[in-house]
């Protein structure tokens, strides 16, 4: 069982932390920051870390070629990796926490689809919009399906049966995305089939902007409510007993964690597997206390994008392969590996 500490502030605060915890989570920011310089100087022109110094606080004008293309492309689309790859994870745990199904994420649940679909229906129907708009429209095809999952499984929220109605949501929306992205033209096509697959090719210093004041809204508010993590891994009767309204908390993190999903969606397209491998990789760093993990896990997450954009726009090239489809090729052989060796095991929650 893990070390815990009590961090006090003052009479009035009294926080226990895992000293597991307090190791792990400095541990990945240090390979965190590691990782973006790594990110920062990858590519196809040479930098350097002066380069990387001037793009970060001398003006766009007065830069070299070399930190000039650091601060335009390399340093958004780093910034929208971390950012994006923590924010499935967020909306990945919430979701396992009130399903209590350690597989669950915003894929299974339909959230990302739901959210996905918004997106091409708009670009299909009216052509390119401002990314402010669209964030708003996959948020509003996020939130949507959302209600949509926990009014058909209004009688199955315990046990984990909201991912039945979850998954079914999902094949139709699926079906959907498949039906506009073979009707458009054949331009249309293989924008909407390249953004279908997760990419951040070709994000900007706009959509870092867009990411960065979401996760700025939602994330405070997710640990704030974090307290209530726990007694809902218990079940809805141990939580009610314990003086939590587990339905009403129940729909408020499904929502919240639409709201994780939906602008990474309409930023770098739905990215799979992201929310399933950081937490299961934050539970097996950690242990299973909710806050802790909720953290793990999205610093896991940051790294799990970065590391697979990096790979995919450098090791190949000039070919390109997008974020997505390297985070689910990696996810598969990673679970496969996992499953094979008998470690692929359910958190220890009640059913």
């Amino acid at each position: 069982m893990s070390r815990v500490l009590i961090l006090r502030l003052g009479t009035l605060v009294s926080l226990p932390i895992s000293l597991r915890f307090l190791l792990v989570a400095p541990a990945l920011l240090i390979f965190l920051a590691i990782s973006a310089y790594a990110a920062l100087n990858i590519g196809a022109t040479a930098t350097s870390l002066q380069d990387a110094l001037s793009a970060l606080f001398l003006p766009l004008d007065s830069l070299e070629r070399p930190a000039r293309a650091i601060a335009q492309f390399r340093m958004p689309r780093l910034g929208v990796a971390i950012l994006a790859g923590a924010m499935m994870a967020a909306s990945g745990y919430l979701l396992q926490v009130v399903s209590r199904n350690g597989l669950a994420d915003p894929g299974i649940l339909g959230l990302s689809d739901g959210a996905a679909l918004t997106v091409m229906a708009a670009g299909f129907f009216f052509g390119l919009m401002p990314g402010g708009a669209l964030s708003l429209l996959a948020l509003g095809g996020a939130l949507l399906t959302a209600l949509v999952v926990l009014g058909l499984g209004r009688h199955l929220l315990a046990g984990g049966g909201i991912i039945l109605i979850g998954l079914s949501i999902n094949i139709v929306l699926g079906s959907l995305i498949e039906m506009i992205l073979v009707s458009g033209s054949a331009m249309n096509f293989a924008q909407l089939m390249n953004w279908s697959r997760g990419t951040l090719a070709a994000v900007d210093a706009t959509d870092l902007g867009l990411l960065g004041l979401w996760f700025a809204l939602l994330f405070p508010l997710a640990l704030l409510t974090s307290r209530l993590l726990q007694p809902m891994l218990l079940g809805d009767e141990p939580a009610q007993a314990l003086g939590v309204r587990a339905r009403l908390v129940y729909v408020f993190y499904v929502l919240l964690a639409a709201a994780f999903a939906a602008p990474v969606v309409a930023v770098c397209g739905p990215v799979a597997f992201v929310g399933l491998m950081s937490c299961y990789i934050a539970r097996r760093l950690i242990g299973d206390r909710p806050t802790e993990v909720l953290i793990t896990g999205m610093l896991a997450g940051g790294l799990i994008l970065l590391w697979a954009d990096t790979i995919g726009r450098s090791l190949f090239q000039p070919v390109i392969i997008s974020a997505g489809v390297m985070v689910s090729v990696v996810g598969v052989l990673s679970f496969i590996l996992a499953a094979s060796l008998g470690r692929l095991q359910s958190p220890n929650w009640r059913d």
